[in-house]
């Protein structure tokens, strides 16, 4: 159960998606680099940061005490890791994304030169085309039966739409800013409501119902996260954190396992022990963002 619940939980990584393929080609508009370039910046502001995380918790005793440790440790070091199901989470169940992200780093000249031939035929078409090829490579997963493996799931193509989407606000904004608007509370609760039930639900039954499930997650998370930013207060919450944001996707798991580790046996209440441990991740993920700041890694 618990399990199933934090894969409703990291459902949410679908914006991240989005999000990443807004900002990158938005950059791109503004600002093209060549591929070196390009490979050179998502190295040191994506690559370095989550291999120091690796290293840290590969340095913990506890943490993985697998007899391949040494192996899964080179599997996330030279990135084989997303070809071999036992190593894609040794290091914390949220580093498959890294895996992900990084096929889209590899594939980006590609990517772009598509998007761009495909949009001179309508503006919707990428999309469209990359929404069609994430299905059939969920459809083909499902019939072999792989859909409980990570490295399948996980594979570019069931995202590539949700990146591409994102390039395609970003030309959207670049062309107008002010025609991106955030939709009224009205909307966003008749979208978000009954996408965050088949998410949920989905969720919950597992199996080849999650290959399908990006459209209504994405929509969901969305949604939640456009109502909770037109409220003030977690507006101004959500802006300061967007600072280490990646950092705290790194390090929440490896501080609640420790936390779990030094409290979990202990008479304190479970709601408690949660409590402290989100909070130590969040400020362990503040100070790594400093640090990697001072070092030019931001």
């Amino acid at each position: 159960m618990i399990h199933k619940a934090l894969s409703f939980g990291g459902a949410g990584v679908h914006v991240f998606i989005l999000c990443s393929g807004f900002g990158l080609y938005l950059s791109y508009l503004n600002r093209p680099l060549s591929y070196g370039q390009f490979l050179k910046r998502r190295f040191f502001k994506v690559y370095i940061p989550y291999i120091i995380v690796v290293l840290l918790s590969a340095a913990i005793p506890f943490y993985n005490t697998s007899p391949e440790k040494g192996m899964a440790l080179l599997s996330h070091l030279f990135f084989f890791k997303m070809f071999v199901e036992r190593f894609e989470n040794s290091f914390g169940i949220q580093m498959w994304f890294v895996s992900t992200i990084f096929q889209f780093y590899l594939l980006w000249p590609l990517i772009v030169k598509a998007f761009e031939c495909l949009n001179k035929k309508g503006r919707s078409v990428p999309v469209v085309v990359s929404l069609i090829m994430g299905l059939c490579w969920a459809t083909w997963v499902a019939w072999l039966g792989k859909e409980d493996m990570r490295v399948w799931g996980s594979f570019f193509l069931q995202y590539l739409w949700e990146f591409v989407a994102g390039m395609a606000l970003a030309l959207i904004y670049k062309k107008n800013p002010s025609s991106l608007k955030v939709p009224s509370v009205f909307v966003l609760a008749v979208v978000g409501i009954p996408m965050l039930a088949v998410t949920g639900y989905a969720g919950m039954k597992g199996g080849f119902l999650k290959m399908y499930n990006d459209v209504p997650s994405l929509l969901a998370y969305l949604s939640v996260a456009l109502l909770a930013y037109r409220l003030a207060a977690l507006r101004h919450f959500f802006s300061f954190t967007s600072k280490f944001s990646y950092e705290w996707y790194l390090v929440h798991i490896l501080v609640f396992v420790c936390v779990f580790r030094l409290l979990g046996h202990t008479t304190l209440h479970l709601a408690v022990v949660l409590s402290f441990a989100c909070i130590a991740s969040y400020g362990t993920a503040w100070l790594y963002g400093r640090i990697l700041d001072r070092c030019g890694l931001k």
